[in-house]
């Protein structure tokens, strides 16, 4: 926020009201070291726990602020000092904390329609070097559930949660992640024939088209219950998107329907079985426009997902694989 450009009384109210705020917690909680601030999706803002956590072990006394429309799956979390919800969103632009702010991103719209910077490595590893970490890091987000948490969706089954995203959901704008509903119908329908005792339960939200699951959860869950329901499944089944990154939060191997938008190796984590095409166009990380009729998602059969999800079954015992790597 530049005071010179604010020229008119209602603007000098709001600065001075975002600055009063701001200088509220910063009264009530110490200046922060470090405030993390990613203007994205709730999978975005998850992924900086990573950061939080990686800066955290190189220097424990760090204060780490997060203003995250996540926070309430940021709670319990012994890497963050504070973390403040929407209702604070304005403090992004306080200059009481913009020499602190670190603000993040891996892409950026281009000129054109629907264009946008395809990464070259993956989005954490260059996420960590935004933030000036080097050395040895974990990629991973971390979301930290307590005991009584993680038993309220326990089952005696084998539980597998599911995301169907429809056109009223807030990936729509990514038409390019959504493989067909109707696949989804007849891949459960095909699992629960091969395995009767599974229990399919669809996550989401109430907007979403419905899938033939045993226990359906749209629009009833909160994010801390959704992260509950994860954690107490073996598995989780949908497209590249905050749910897949929240099951590897909480430790839930997955299934991850990547198509070719983008890459498993820009978005993806090494324990789940990320399904891939490779046409001429891939990776595009174009959002909605298609001029191939999303051959990246149509090349993906029902039966390739059946057999990732009967190995996925087969390792589901078999502790995570962990992805390291080096920040030069």
């Amino acid at each position: 926020m530049r005071w010179s450009n604010l020229l008119r009384p209602k603007k000098v109210v709001t600065a001075l009201r975002i600055e009063s705020h701001a200088s509220a917690q910063i009264i009530r909680h110490g200046y922060p070291d470090i405030c993390l601030q990613f203007l994205g999706g709730l999978g975005d803002e998850l992924m900086l726990t990573c950061l939080a956590r990686e800066l955290k072990k190189r220097d424990p006394s760090l204060r780490i602020w997060q203003i995250s429309a996540a926070a309430e799956l940021l709670r319990g979390n012994p890497d963050y000092h504070l973390v403040l919800g929407p209702d604070y969103w304005p403090l992004r632009h306080s200059n009481l904390l913009a020499r602190n702010r670190t603000q993040l991103s891996y892409s950026r719209q281009l000129n054109g329609d629907d264009r946008w910077e395809i990464p070259q490595e993956h989005v954490l590893l260059k996420l960590l070097r935004q933030a000036g970490i080097k050395g040895d890091v974990v990629l991973r987000p971390y979301v930290h559930l307590n005991a009584e948490e993680r038993r309220t969706f326990e089952s005696d089954r084998v539980q597998i949660c599911v995301q169907s995203l429809g056109q009223g959901t807030h990936e729509t704008w990514m038409l390019n992640k959504i493989w067909p509903h109707e696949r989804l119908c007849e891949v459960i329908e095909n699992m629960h024939q091969r395995h009767p005792s599974l229990k399919f339960v669809q996550l989401g939200l109430g907007v979403d088209p419905k899938l033939p699951c045993d226990l359906d959860l749209r629009g009833r869950t909160s994010l801390r219950e959704t992260a509950s329901a994860l954690a107490a499944s073996q598995l989780f089944l949908g497209g590249e998107g905050f749910l897949a990154h929240l099951a590897r939060a909480v430790d839930t191997r997955s299934v991850v329907i990547f198509g070719g938008r983008s890459r498993a190796s820009q978005l993806g984590y090494g324990c789940n079985i990320n399904l891939e095409t490779y046409p001429a166009c891939s990776p595009c990380w174009s959002r909605h426009r298609c001029d191939w009729q999303r051959t990246c998602l149509d090349q993906i059969a029902v039966s390739e997902v059946i057999d990732a999800l009967e190995r996925a079954l087969a390792e589901m015992d078999q502790p995570l694989a962990v992805d390291f790597a080096t920040v030069a």
